[in-house]
């Protein structure tokens, strides 16, 4: 907004005075257990946009981001509107959301420790909840031990499993009668998912309507299904810790709107949501009719985890840093990371320290949940959004999470997607047409290669560019990466030819594609460090490697000369076209068929999906 453009609601007509400007703005608020971040939307130019936004330590209170806002706020507004912007924050519609008050705390009777009790586990962590107790037949602890361990547990509810549905295991009705020992009559729901066989047996040892009966996790030794466990795991928490309604809570809006981004372009968009306490991973289909919404959300998953604290991860950290750091100060950094979620780094060495436990995090939050091939990538939370440059956060997110393909990774720099995600359903996706030019942060597209033989070339790539020269040649060995530049808005075309064993997951494992790329505050990353990464053993060794790859992410690419003229750049369209990846694909082989007339896979990058998929 300027002086020239004010957020105005009435017309000045020829020859009368100008009315006296109104503003019409809406705040969307995502209140986390660290940080607070906060965007003032209006509409400026004819367009609603972002026009102010804010983050700050959540203990901070309110008053100060509303101070904050009203500073930036007067910046933009007319100049007759900036004394009145207290009030105008004052009345705006506010959209909400938060993280959960506390994870919902589970106790879990298992048969076994390694089958059915890690099986509740997961479904329990991935739905909100945290185990405080667990007792198995097979954890070496007589019965009277296991009893008095579930006795002395504080918990919202009891988790019992176990048993294949062909089986009738004495030890999991021996694990309801210990769970019914353990409440004493209380009013403690009790959830059964285990051998069907067993359902009427293990109800008759609670009273009657206390017992909630799931299908089996683990119906057979081949087949694990967490879906309706976790499904009834989060409507249950929100009966029992979040009375006011799931979709207010961060990790279920999260959820939302990624599942319709993935709707609306009929993409395939996994996006992570990295926070201080929780961590949110979500996977949306939109390529299928209705769109297929897979997500976890780990109450112990964010940045202050336990687990970044054990004497294992300190020391795969401290050996993941391209600076000579000793485990005794990565072990500061990160307790004082635990103890003041809301700090922020202050030097290089505890900057890298907190990217290498964000790195840390993303892998396990993804472990064996990656899809085969994604279009869009979507990283959110602090740690990415303030990280210094566009670069670092590119690298937190390939290095963390690895994406296999050609892939377009996003920020939701400004926090919006969660607060978004809590309005119905029907205003999502409006939502996320008038907020198109501020939803996301376009940070460039990757190509992440899997296998190739070390130092062996692994890539040749060439980017053609509408109004440039024919570009050179470049070529990646395996085990390195580079960035080629592509600015944001800009779109090209990537040919690749894949060597020594280097593969993407295109049809036929084709050995030369063309794809049409978008591009971002980074540009083109060719990365050929395999999946998961790959690090020489002697610690000299790694460092040197990895502070090369460092190196390289950081360095500026330098540009081609442009030609004198160049064609007028292509207009977005609604909504999200402009993240668009889509994917048509031919086999390379003569003869196969969908084969072009190159012999070359093909897989588009752009706004060609959606019409290959209506005709």
């Amino acid at each position: 907004m300027s002086d020239h453009e004010p957020m105005l609601t009435t017309a000045t007509e020829a020859g009368r005075a100008a009315p006296h400007p109104t503003a019409e703005i809406s705040l969307l608020i995502d209140v986390g257990s660290a940080w607070t971040k906060a965007s003032v939307v209006g509409r400026t130019r004819g367009r609603w946009r972002i026009v102010a936004h804010a983050a700050q330590p959540t203990n901070w209170g309110e008053k100060a981001l509303i101070d904050v806002l009203t500073e930036r706020m007067r910046e933009a507004v007319d100049h007759r509107l900036r004394d009145e912007v207290p009030a105008i924050l004052e009345s705006a519609t506010r959209i909400t959301c938060h993280t959960p008050v506390r994870p919902g705390r589970l106790g879990v009777a298992a048969v076994t420790a390694e089958v059915s009790g890690s099986a509740a586990r997961r479904a329990a962590e991935s739905a909100g909840w945290v185990v405080v107790e667990e007792a198995a037949a097979d954890d070496g602890r007589s019965l009277p031990e296991r009893l008095s361990t579930l006795t002395a547990a504080d918990v919202d509810a009891w988790l019992v499993v176990g048993g294949f549905d062909d089986a009738r295991p004495e030890q999991a009705l021996e694990a309801a009668a210990l769970v019914a020992a353990a409440r004493r009559g209380g009013r403690t729901p009790v959830i059964w998912a285990g051998s069907a066989a067993l359902s009427e047996e293990v109800s008759a040892c609670f009273e009657p309507g206390v017992v909630a009966t799931i299908a089996n996790p683990r119906p057979n030794a081949a087949t694990e299904d967490l879906g309706p466990l976790r499904h009834h795991l989060e409507e249950l928490l929100d009966r029992l810790v979040e009375s006011g309604g799931t979709r207010n809570l961060a990790p279920i809006g999260f959820r939302r709107t990624i599942g319709e981004i993935a709707r609306e372009d009929r993409l395939r968009v996994v996006g992570v949501d990295l926070g201080a306490r929780y961590a949110t991973w979500a996977y949306a289909d939109g390529t299928v009719d209705p769109v297929s919404i897979d997500s976890r959300v780990y109450a112990s998953g964010g940045m202050s985890s336990t687990a970044l604290t054990t004497t294992p991860a300190i020391g795969r950290l401290a050996r993941s840093l391209a600076l000579p750091v000793d485990e005794l100060a990565v072990a500061d950094t990160l307790q004082n990371m635990r103890a003041r979620p809301a700090s922020l780094p202050y030097s290089e060495e505890e900057l890298q320290v907190v990217h290498a436990a964000a790195r840390l995090r993303l892998a396990a939050l993804v472990e064996e949940r990656m899809p085969e091939s994604i279009d869009l990538l979507i990283g959110s939370g602090r740690v990415l959004a303030a990280a210094p440059t566009p670069m670092r956060a590119m690298r937190v997110i390939l290095d963390g999470l690895r994406p296999p393909g050609i892939t377009q990774i996003v920020l939701d720099g400004a926090g919006v997607l969660s607060p978004l995600g809590s309005l119905p359903d029907e205003e999502i996706s409006e939502g996320i047409g008038v907020l198109r030019d501020d939803l996301l942060v376009p940070l460039g597209t990757a190509v992440v290669t899997r296998g190739g033989r070390s130092g062996q070339l692994a890539i040749r790539a060439r980017l053609h560019r509408v109004g440039w020269p024919d570009p050179e040649t470049v070529e990646v060995r395996a085990g390195q990466v580079l960035v080629m530049p592509l600015p944001r808005g800009e779109r090209a075309e990537l040919e690749l030819e894949l060597e020594g064993g280097a593969t993407l997951p295109a049809p036929g494992r084709a050995h030369r594609l063309r794809a049409e790329v978008v591009g971002g505050a980074v540009g083109v990353v060719l990365d050929a460090r395999d999946v998961p990464l790959t690090l020489p053993r002697r610690l000299d060794d790694r460092r040197e490697v990895i502070a090369g790859w460092l190196e390289t992410l950081l360095r500026e690419p330098v540009p081609g000369r442009p030609r004198e003229v160049a064609p007028e750049r292509e207009t977005p369209r609604r909504g999200l076209r402009r993240f668009r990846v889509g994917r048509e694909a031919a086999r390379e082989d003569a003869g196969d068929e969908g084969e072009d007339e190159g012999g070359e896979a093909e897989v588009r990058v752009g706004l060609e999906r959606r019409e290959g998929r209506d005709s």
